[in-house]
């Protein structure tokens, strides 16, 4: 009776482990006919909003969070709008990442929770007219470099931010910020920079200009 107990647990296991395979397996193949491209071993954690399904990227090994919304629609009359998130970006819960024209988080970026990013900002010069029923404006081009990390509410509005940086935690980010430097603040300024002299990270001016010891 205990060897029949213990052969149909080790049966029900593998059947359980089967089960989700297919189901990965499933997911994984509806999402490669509605994106414009989706990577292995990828994963969209549900409930989560998707508009232009059909310009967004989605490399290997990619994480996107709960709620998160990801879209990527021409309402400033691009030609061409797409979002890509490259290989092994992690996105975290609550983001907001919209592109109208060109929006590219790099391999190994990090987004903590309540992250926006966006390449538009919306109209507001008709006083007379409600900024709801205003046009969309076309922002800068946005690029999040490789290995960076942004940190929970941070905002990007039409900006880029270099490869291995660190961008604190309630920060706006309107301006490009170089590689391999610290930023904060609102707007947000960098405060340190890695300095491949002494292989140190060092406190910087608001220009990134490294201060004196």
């Amino acid at each position: 009776m205990f060897l029949r107990m213990l052969i149909l647990r080790r049966f029900l296991g593998y059947l359980r482990r089967i089960i989700r395979f297919f189901i990965r397996f499933l997911n994984s193949l509806k999402w490669r006919m509605l994106f414009k491209y989706f990577g292995r071993n990828s994963q969209l954690i549900s409930p989560l909003r998707l508009d232009g399904k059909e310009n967004i990227i989605i490399g290997d090994y990619v994480s996107v969070g709960y709620k998160t919304w990801l879209a990527a629609l021409p309402l400033t009359g691009e030609k061409e709008c797409v979002l890509e998130l490259q290989d092994r970006v992690t996105i975290g819960h609550l983001n907001h990442i919209f592109s109208t024209k060109r929006i590219v988080i790099e391999s190994d970026v990090i987004t903590a929770g309540k992250v926006y990013i966006s390449d538009n900002l919306h109209g507001y010069k008709d006083v007379n007219t409600p900024i709801q029923n205003q046009p969309i404006v076309q922002n800068r081009e946005v690029v999040i470099g490789e290995g960076s990390w942004l940190g929970v509410n941070v905002c990007i509005l039409g900006a880029k931010v270099g490869k291995h940086c660190v961008v604190g935690a309630n920060s706006v980010v309107t301006k490009d910020i170089p590689d391999y430097c610290v930023a904060v603040g609102a707007p947000a300024y960098v405060i340190k920079r890695y300095d491949f002299v002494t292989n140190r990270w060092q406190n910087t001016n608001k220009n990134g200009d490294f201060l004196i010891q």
